[in-house]
């Protein structure tokens, strides 16, 4: 649903961010869609191929009229909208306790990003923001990941804390981070994360069990370095 005005109004011409076998990123406007492969991460800003192809590439792409065009040819056509944005209940202490445990059993991925990084953004989540933002490799920095993370749980519990979180990213993200990176701050503002998260969220709420273990397996698994600082982001904004 973040990216329902960007496909259902009208077609506009998209400047092709970044393009892999598994997703392509396209920037519309202010805003931004991953068209990505079945089967691949599914972004908060994501429209999921069905089939079994690649994410269209061409040169002449656009968004909007309900699909992806290529010219005037459409590559993909909504046929049902997801919302990824979260709402849960308070964690339960138990089961927090165990998170911060799986993630402290690894170790931090980025060099980039300070070690002590996750404790400057539970002492003030604002004041982290500036040297958080764009720190780290790739399309989306670990520094991004982090506050992510945070915000998105924040956002999830309803916590008061996250109109500060979020107006300190709302200032710091743009033109500081990737395009993609922005996106995902903004949706994260609005409680929404991977299903991976979400499913760790969802999972904090209920005393510790196979589920929550099995749900942060797959979380700090994800990508080289975003899943653990999302996972790390996450037991930040929920211990709030």
């Amino acid at each position: 649903m973040l990216v329902h005005g960007l496909l259902a109004g009208p077609r506009r011409p998209a400047v092709l961010v970044a393009a892999g076998p598994a997703a392509t990123y396209l920037a519309a406007g202010d805003g931004l869609v991953a068209v990505v492969a079945a089967g691949a991460v599914r972004l908060p800003c994501a429209a999921v191929l069905a089939g079994d192809g690649p994410p269209p590439a061409g040169g002449d792409l656009a968004v909007g009229d309900h699909g992806v065009w290529d010219g005037d040819r459409r590559v993909a056509a909504v046929r049902r909208w997801f919302d990824p944005r979260v709402r849960t209940a308070p964690p339960h202490p138990g089961a927090l306790a165990r998170l911060a445990a799986r993630v402290d059993d690894c170790a931090a991925p980025d060099p980039a990003v300070p070690a002590e990084a996750v404790r400057a953004l539970a002492a003030d989540p604002p004041a982290a923001v500036d040297g958080l933002v764009g720190r780290g490799g790739g399309l989306t920095p670990a520094g991004d990941d982090l506050v992510a993370g945070c915000l998105a749980a924040l956002r999830a519990r309803r916590h008061p804390a996250a109109g500060a979180l979020g107006a300190a990213v709302r200032r710091r993200a743009p033109g500081r981070t990737t395009r993609l990176s922005a996106a995902l701050l903004a949706a994260a503002d609005r409680g929404a994360v991977v299903p991976e998260a979400a499913a760790v969220l969802r999972a904090l709420t209920a005393p510790p069990g196979p589920g929550l273990d099995r749900a942060a397996g797959r979380l700090l698994g994800l990508g080289h370095t975003s899943g653990w600082y999302l996972a790390a982001g996450l037991a930040v904004g929920c211990a709030a």
